[in-house]
């Protein structure tokens, strides 16, 4: 059995959303001068007909941009564990402009892995219109409501091209507060938390090998910090297809989990607007989205930019709680679960 932190943790990232609506610490602006950067590095790529793939820092060069990144995302990795970052004017330039700005700046910050099978380092989420629930379906390729979750890169990045019609709000939530409230409520359901569950393998559902092997645990504990990984779907997809149902404290403790994230006073919901960047560190914060309704127009249809990343100094994170380094080597494909 892993080790159980049984102490309430007092830090930063242990956060309440009814605090942080009317605290606006969480956003931050670009300067003039970072944009003047922005500008000068996106012609100087596009002349030398490099893009996503083939930029590397030095032909992406943001003197100032890039410490400054680097400052706000320590918030991210040892803080509070998600910023906002306004003012990228994404108007001024073609969308392929925007991916070569959004990837560059995700060059200064850490190390792109992949979103899929495919190898995608950069990601679109838009909708497909296809229909979520559907096993060969992920969440960002609909328009439909995502559960609180956590993605496979130590910090995920995305930026609003363009937002929707109505709906589609973001909405994080501190792993780090759930840890807490789960403790002074019913600590007993930590023990299946920390335990874990077994996850469908999305690639290799219709397999001999449909499910993980091993248990996958949603909190870890190692230094007095507390991780988190959880995909409810992919659980309850597991326990469809193997027939094996959850016990009674392991439903009651996920029921818990979601109930604590739901809940409004817990949350934040943020409405994010064109050229808005939303950093989130997969360690210590779960995200959501709404559901939403779309322009008719496609060019004017609700559209998302992901970055998955790695940082150079990574969390310290308990045995068999492994890190999150995207899809990875094949192998390891099933530590690598995410809804969208």
């Amino acid at each position: 059995m892993p080790q159980i932190l049984n102490d309430l943790v007092h830090h930063s990232s242990a956060w309440y959303g009814k605090d942080l609506k009317a605290d606006t610490s969480w956003i931050v602006h670009l300067a003039p001068r970072h944009l003047e950067e922005l500008a000068a590095a996106i012609k100087q790529a596009t002349a030398k007909g490099l893009g996503v793939g083939t930029l590397t820092r030095e032909t992406f060069p943001l003197p100032t941009l890039a410490p400054q990144l680097r400052s706000w995302l320590e918030e991210v990795n040892t803080g509070r564990g998600f910023i906002v970052v306004r003012g990228l004017p994404v108007e001024k330039y073609s969308d392929d402009e925007v991916f070569l700005a959004f990837w560059g700046m995700g060059l200064h910050l850490g190390k792109a892995v992949t979103q899929n099978p495919k190898g995608d380092v950069l990601g679109h989420v838009y909708d497909h219109g296809r229909t979520y629930g559907n096993i060969d379906v992920r969440g960002y390729e609909t328009s439909a409501h995502l559960p609180f979750h956590t993605d496979s890169g130590d910090v995920v990045g995305l930026l609003c091209l363009r937002p929707g019609k109505s709906g589609g709000l973001s909405s994080v939530v501190s792993a780090v507060t759930i840890h807490n409230e789960i403790l002074k409520r019913h600590p007993k359901y930590l023990a299946p938390l920390y335990r874990g569950f077994r996850y469908i393998r999305r690639e290799a559902a219709l397999t001999d090998s449909p499910v993980t092997p091993h248990r996958v645990p949603v909190f870890g504990a190692k230094d007095g910090l507390v991780s988190v990984r959880l995909v409810r779907n992919q659980i309850n997809a597991a326990v469809t297809k193997t027939g094996v149902p959850l016990e009674p404290i392991e439903k009651a403790a996920l029921d818990l989990f979601d109930e604590l994230a739901q809940n409004p006073d817990i949350h934040l919901d943020m409405d994010l607007q064109k050229g808005d960047i939303q950093f989130c560190n997969n360690y210590v914060a779960l995200h959501s989205r709404t559901s939403y309704v779309d322009h008719p127009e496609i060019e004017r249809r609700r559209h998302m930019v992901r970055l998955w990343l790695t940082m150079d100094k990574r969390r310290p994170v308990a045995p068999g709680f492994a890190p999150h380094d995207g899809y990875g080597a094949k192998d390891r494909i099933e530590l690598a679960l995410q809804t969208g």
